[in-house]
């Protein structure tokens, strides 16, 4: 469904194609509800889910940053602005990308790591304040992943 709507497909389009081929039942209901042009994959979608679902606001996704520094950019998978100014990102890591050779890019783990943590420290010279690093199991516990954002003052949704 978010690749759908990152490829131009409007919402109205996807509830009547759904409709039309009777597949519009209570889990496609739900999955349509955090659906979102921004998730750049199955595990972004599911992390936007799951924050929306401990109570957080929806966060900004694909943010970009520019180092002032190097003059790099990074774009970070979710944002949030406290109440107090300071801004908060979550970035959800996936394992594959210190194990595919692909996502490697014929770096070394320690390259991959290195410069993981040169993206970071860019990041924070560009003006983010915060950095979260989830992962997909984190995910399965709703609990802990709502403590550690609260702990960060993630805003909560205002009902």
């Amino acid at each position: 469904m978010c690749w759908a709507l990152r490829n131009g497909t409007s919402s109205t389009e996807i509830i009547a194609c759904a409709t039309r081929e009777g597949l519009l039942n209570a889990p496609a209901q739900s999955v349509f509800r955090f659906a979102t042009p921004f998730a750049e994959n199955g595990g972004e979608a599911r992390a936007f889910a799951a924050m929306i679902l401990c109570g957080f606001e929806p966060p900004a996704q694909q943010v970009e940053f520019t180092d002032p520094q190097t003059g790099k950019r990074y774009r970070v998978d979710f944002l949030w602005r406290t109440r107090d100014g300071r801004i908060v990102v979550v970035e959800l890591d996936g394992l594959v990308k210190y194990r595919d050779p692909q996502m490697m890019n014929g770096r070394t783990l320690g390259g991959v790591i290195d410069d993981e943590r040169e993206r970071s420290e860019g990041l924070k010279r560009a003006g983010v304040d915060v950095i979260v690093r989830i992962r997909m199991d984190d995910l399965h516990d709703l609990e802990g992943l709502k403590q550690r954002l609260a702990r960060v003052d993630v805003p909560l949704r205002r009902r």
